[in-house]
């Protein structure tokens, strides 16, 4: 038996480009992450491509009766994204004007949890002891790291509003976007043939396992705010736990409000879209279907 908590929430644009995937008859829990293109897109229905890719991949997921392959399905899904995007005519060697969206799905099965993901997307598990395993990584990290050290530098050098700061970190943004699913870059789904090498997926086995989180980025706490003596996803699990998804999420946002210019925290807008899921498993056979 799994019992599902979920939750999502729009970030400062009008769309929220998040989306959550719920098949209790594939036994299949997710949240996306949606990417719009550096190039403006918006289509006939004023929907952004981030807000396109996310929902393909959520109805397609959704409208399964069964899965055999994860991984296969994971590239029928990218395959039907690079689909839509050749019918509103992108150019699919432009990386800067791909729709994409990144990925953390599950499988619940009788004795074992299947686990998907690309892009910046976690899984958490947390066992009965209350021990935290991540089963995945934030493949986007890396490169990100050097446009948040420019975005503090200019806090620094006296920028004081999140436009000008901005501004001086939009060159490295739009070459990250080239580095999409290839090697030292990081995964995604966009459309690219590509996508499915940089998928990273396995099982785990349910003794002793008590919940998986599954978190987009714009859950997560701020690094500067984690004790020193803690592990940032064992916090961050720890806190979803006792609090519950809302009141988390609502403690991060009161954050980011008294902090909209992203002066002391810095990031690249000041309230990001949030969307989260709990499964949490009974102490018994743990079957779902």
């Amino acid at each position: 038996m799994v019992t599902v908590e979920q939750f999502t929430h729009r970030g400062i644009h009008f769309l929220n480009e998040d989306a959550l995937v719920i098949n209790e008859r594939a036994s299949l829990y997710g949240v996306l992450d949606g990417v719009s293109s550096i190039v403006p897109y918006l289509s006939d229905k004023k929907e952004t491509g981030g807000y396109i890719a996310a929902q393909t991949v959520k109805n397609y997921f959704e409208s399964l009766d069964q899965v055999a392959q994860l991984t296969d399905h994971v590239a029928a899904a990218n395959q039907k994204l690079r689909e839509l995007m050749l019918q509103a005519n992108i150019n699919m060697k432009k990386k800067d004007g791909l729709w994409g969206t990144a990925l953390a799905l599950v499988r619940i099965q009788e004795e074992r949890v299947e686990f998907i993901q690309t892009g910046d997307c976690m899984i958490l598990a947390v066992y009965q002891d209350g021990e935290v395993r991540p089963l995945t990584w934030r493949q986007v990290a890396h490169l990100e790291s050097p446009a948040i050290a420019k975005w503090e530098e200019g806090v620094i050098k006296g920028l004081s509003n999140q436009k000008d700061l901005h501004g001086t970190v939009i060159d490295i943004i739009r070459a990250n976007r080239f580095q999409s699913n290839t090697n030292g870059g990081y995964g995604v789904l966009n459309g690219e043939a590509q996508a499915a090498h940089f998928l990273e997926y396995g099982k785990i086995n349910k003794s002793r396992l008590k919940h998986v989180i599954l978190l987009t980025d714009g859950l997560f706490w701020p690094e500067r705010d984690v004790p020193s003596d803690r592990s940032y996803w064992s916090y961050i699990a720890q806190r979803i736990l006792e609090k519950g998804l809302e009141q988390y999420a609502h403690e991060l946002l009161e954050i980011e409000e008294a902090d909209p210019e992203c002066l002391t925290y810095a990031r690249f807008k000041k309230s990001d879209d949030k969307t989260g899921m709990v499964l949490s498993f009974n102490n018994s056979s743990m079957v779902n279907r």
